[in-house]
């Protein structure tokens, strides 16, 4: 749950991306909520996710416009942006809304009446890009490391789903790593190269929607202090990203590992800045 009082002014969470413009003090409070109860209603309504479901209330004050958070790569396909709306979840059924304005990472409304809500995309076909996020989390198991690496599409509530699953694997740590500097293709696949692993599960992973936690590669490697390389391969085989994971010489004890500092992940707890 996040909770922010703001003064007049435009703002953006760091964590949610939502951003919004208020003419007075407001107090607004939201979080993500699940896809898996709408997926076969947006299926039907043929729609698919365009960014997270947040939940939004107003316990302050109105809001002049909000910007919806969304991943859709409109630079190889501009019209995409005639086919986006906003969808709102209310007690007895869904309806639409136009958005008013669609820029790079967001979708704009004003004066906005909340509920649950997100940006959807009409499905005129499956050629659609996505920005897109990784996120690599290790552990020590005896001898070995234990890399997963989660690709989805960059949606936050996402994020936090994995941060929940991997908060209950004992030693998880995450590692920071570089962003893919290009928008996939949705329901592409992509396979995982470490020249140093034993094993690599799945062998492909297809970039999808899920209504709940990413899907991830889990790979096994032999502790040697050698820095981890990782290749990421799309569906033609060209190198779709590629990382050096510097893990150092590394002190373990019982099944506790601890690694080069500079390259663990800390909590970022959510605030909000002002924009424009």
């Amino acid at each position: 749950m996040f909770r922010h009082m703001t003064p007049k002014g435009s703002f953006e969470c760091t964590v949610s991306g939502l951003r919004w413009l208020c003419e007075r003090d407001v107090i607004l409070k939201y979080h993500f909520r699940n896809w898996e109860p709408y997926s076969h209603l947006l299926k039907d309504m043929q729609y698919t996710q365009g960014g997270p479901l947040l939940d939004i209330t107003m316990e302050l004050g109105e809001l002049e416009e909000v910007h919806l958070p969304h991943f859709v790569c409109l630079g190889t396909n501009p019209s995409l942006r005639n086919e986006m709306k906003i969808l709102h979840v209310e007690e007895h059924g869904v309806s639409l809304e136009e958005v008013h304005e669609v820029t790079r990472f967001h979708a704009k409304i004003l004066h906005p009446k909340f509920s649950a809500i997100s940006v959807i995309l009409r499905l005129l076909s499956w050629n659609v890009d996505v920005h897109c996020e990784l996120m690599l989390y290790l552990t020590v198991m005896k001898e070995s490391l234990i890399p997963r690496l989660y690709l989805f599409p960059s949606n936050p509530g996402q994020m936090q789903a994995v941060e929940q699953q991997e908060s209950k694997f004992q030693g998880s740590k995450r590692f920071l790593i570089s962003r893919p500097e290009q928008s996939f293709k949705l329901n592409s696949s992509f396979r995982l190269n470490i020249p140093c692993s034993t094993s690599i599960n799945p062998p492909r992973i297809h970039l999808i929607h899920r209504d709940t936690t990413p899907s991830f590669f889990r790979a096994v490697v032999k502790m040697t202090g050698i820095d981890i390389e990782m290749q990421l391969f799309s569906d033609d085989e060209r190198i779709a990203w590629k990382e050096i994971v510097p893990i150092g010489r590394s002190t373990c004890q019982s099944s506790l590992c601890t690694l080069v500092p500079d390259a663990i992940y800390s909590d970022i707890t959510s605030c909000c800045l002002s924009f424009r």
